[in-house]
């Protein structure tokens, strides 16, 4: 995911001359491609990082109830979180908080893209005059 989003955000920034009029035309839709992506991974994070706990809780509890002796609850806790299944899915979370990170970055990147074609716009001027 993170490969294909960089890729694609090099393109939708590549800014020149010739296309200058189209790609201003274009960057509210671009924003709110990115911006949407933004939200809807957060949500993504937000309903994982949920499963997660409610998965936690559940093994939790399954070894205290089936358990013959009696363990206390931070040893529970740290077998738990060392269940392949667990482990999995917080790898899977820590890599789209990576994306998460990218995103933000590239909606400021974005942003300040109208004054890079002001900058570009005031250049051209200059080089006419």
């Amino acid at each position: 995911m993170l490969a294909e989003y960089i890729k694609e955000l090099e393109e939708d920034l590549k800014i020149n001359e010739l296309n200058l009029k189209d790609y201003q035309l274009r960057l509210p839709a671009t924003k709110h491609k990115w911006a949407g992506r933004l939200i809807r991974l957060k949500m993504e994070v937000a309903q994982e990082s949920r499963k997660l706990n409610a998965l936690k809780t559940m093994l939790t509890e399954e070894i205290k109830k089936n358990s013959t002796v009696d363990l206390s609850l931070p040893t529970i806790i740290k077998a738990v979180e060392q269940r392949p299944e667990l482990l999995e899915m917080q790898q899977v979370i820590e890599e789209k908080k990576l994306v998460i990170e990218l995103l933000e970055k590239t909606e400021k990147t974005l942003s300040s893209t109208t004054f890079d074609i002001k900058n570009l716009v005031e250049i051209m001027k200059l080089e006419t005059t």
